[in-house]
């Protein structure tokens, strides 16, 4: 299709599809309904509608498509292609008759055909004169003909309406949503040097260090792969070891591997490692649990994290630090220090709150005011009551301060406090935390 050619404003042509298999085609106010086997076939013979149209003015017609994400420009072709238009719907609303625009919609006509076969002809006289001159200039090397590879196709929507679409031949770009979940996820997956720690600290217990450690990995873990590492670094008795899947060998703790790393002949491997990590099965990421709460009460300070952190660095992309609430500890402090991502939590409870922003005064006066600038915050609901007013000052005041502020709502799975179940968690939470993890990700470099 020419977009640089003026469609003319009429006909006036509206379509909508709906999953039960009917659907309408508007034409100047005229209506014509369909009625097929299911929203398959609504679309196929609401397609066939508008291209009849297309092929009695003789060119192509804009369409008022719509659907689930409101109402979309498309630009039927004669020959049954289908493409979004370029503009603006605005103009398009007028023409879309009151009950199509109330009714709730499944899917609508979209995009068909590429057409990159007229976008490649247009420039073909240039491009050959420019491989003559080439020629007579230099011989052509690999990379020009590594550059000579057409473009891509580009990747079609796989989820809701435009996913459904494309399963019966159209070619449609995903939506809005689901474009930021791809973003996301590639964030997610994005390169970076090195190996990386992730801090996870709060000056409270109860507002959701724990929860958001485990859910980092088990995010990073599905989506990024393993060498992934959870690591409960509590100076004293940390509760990740209870919220994460137990080994089946073994209840080993930081503890025990501070004592063997000192023990021991030097440095460990991954497979030593295993001895002491408890891996959390389609998760895709190892924890290594605090002291347990029956065992003893060794404190690791400054000294025992350094040694820990360099045993674990030599085996683990990521490491996850879950901290616990005193930022005068030495092993809190060091936590902070090694950091090249801190993740600040809160719940949305006033007195949480208060100490959130004391917390991020304490990071300033020692000095790490670009580690904050850099920081995520994950901002969590506690219960399903809701306090607007306090998550507006809250999203306000950290968002001065931290690079993003996360909102993730509340959800029953993990309510009880035991083993967090990610395939237990409702789908507006796991999107949330996908959030969550590709905000942080964000900041690695």
């Amino acid at each position: 299709m020419n977009e640089s050619v003026q469609i003319p404003d009429r006909p006036r042509i509206s379509v909508v599809t709906n999953d039960d298999g009917t659907g309408s085609v508007t034409v100047d106010g005229s209506t014509r309904t369909v009625k097929a086997r299911d929203a398959a076939g609504a679309r196929e013979a609401v397609l066939a509608l508008v291209v009849e149209v297309a092929q009695q003015h003789g060119r192509e017609v804009r369409v008022a498509a719509s659907g689930s994400d409101g109402v979309r420009a498309l630009i039927v072709a004669p020959d049954g292609s289908v493409e979004e238009g370029i503009e603006t719907t605005a103009d398009l609303v007028t023409g879309v008759p009151e009950a199509t625009l109330s009714t709730p919609v499944s899917s609508a006509v979209s995009t068909a055909v590429s057409t990159s076969a007229t976008a490649a002809a247009t420039p073909a006289a240039a491009s050959d004169e420019q491989s003559l001159t080439r020629r007579d200039a230099r011989l052509l090397t690999a990379r020009d003909f590594a550059e000579s590879a057409k473009t891509p196709i580009r990747v079609l929507a796989t989820e809701g309406m435009r996913g459904g679409m494309n399963k019966v031949g159209f070619r449609l770009a995903p939506g809005k949503k689901e474009q930021a979940r791809r973003d996301r996820h590639d964030t997610i997956q994005r390169a970076f040097s090195g190996r990386k720690t992730i801090a996870v600290i709060g000056e409270k217990g109860g507002v959701g260090k724990t929860t958001t450690t485990y859910l980092l990995g088990a995010t990073l873990g599905r989506i990024r792969g393993g060498s992934v590492l959870a690591w409960d670094n509590n100076e004293y008795k940390g509760t990740l070891g209870i919220r994460s899947l137990p080994a089946p060998s073994h209840d080993r703790t930081a503890i025990d591997l501070l004592r063997h790393v000192n023990e021991g002949p030097g440095q460990l491997s991954s497979a030593d490692l295993i001895d002491f990590v408890r891996g959390q099965r389609d998760n895709k990421f190892d924890v290594l649990a605090s002291q347990n709460l029956d065992g003893d009460s060794e404190v690791i300070d400054e000294q025992a994290f350094g040694l820990l952190h360099d045993t674990l660095s030599s085996s683990y992309r990521v490491i996850i630090v879950d901290t616990g609430n005193n930022s005068k500890a030495g092993t809190w402090q060091s936590a902070v220090a090694a950091a090249d991502v801190l993740v600040l939590t809160t719940i949305v409870k006033e007195d949480s709150a208060r100490t959130l922003a004391s917390m991020a005064d304490t990071l300033v006066a020692h000095g790490h005011e670009a580690k904050l600038r850099n920081a995520v915050t994950v901002m969590s609901h506690p219960s399903p009551t809701s306090y607007p007013d306090l998550e507006k000052r809250l999203t306000s005041h950290m968002g001065e301060l931290t690079r993003q502020v996360v909102p993730v709502p509340f959800d029953v799975a993990l309510d009880r406090g035991d083993v967090i179940d990610y395939d237990a968690l409702s789908d507006q939470s796991r999107e949330a935390w996908m959030k969550v993890t590709a905000a942080v990700a964000a900041g690695l470099r």
